[in-house]
């Protein structure tokens, strides 16, 4: 049997589209915690808790990918909240993915 492992921007990538936008990075950093903890997401990202939640480094630079890459777009709400969003390319590429 042939394992396929999918890398984890596309599962990051899915989470955002999903749930359409996401608000906050502390709660985008949870919500994939959580998804992992659960085994929903087969990603291996470290997490360490501080008071506000989970945070990882390695999600924060699969963030910054999809972000460079334009799979995703990150925008300031007027709150000055950091909201995730997939961008058309992003949906191209996901359904992309998951045809294959």
């Amino acid at each position: 049997m042939i394992k396929f492992r999918v890398p984890s921007e596309i599962d990051v990538l899915k989470v955002i589209a999903r749930y359409g936008s996401i608000k906050g990075t502390i709660n985008l950093h949870n919500l994939v915690h959580e998804l992992q903890t659960r085994g929903v997401l087969k990603t291996e990202f470290s997490f360490v808790k501080y008071s506000f939640g989970y945070y990882s480094k390695d999600l924060e630079e699969t963030i910054y990918s999809l972000k460079k890459l334009n799979l995703i777009k990150v925008s300031k709400g007027d709150d000055g909240v950091e909201i995730y969003e997939i961008t058309d390319r992003g949906l191209k590429v996901l359904e992309a993915v998951l045809k294959t």
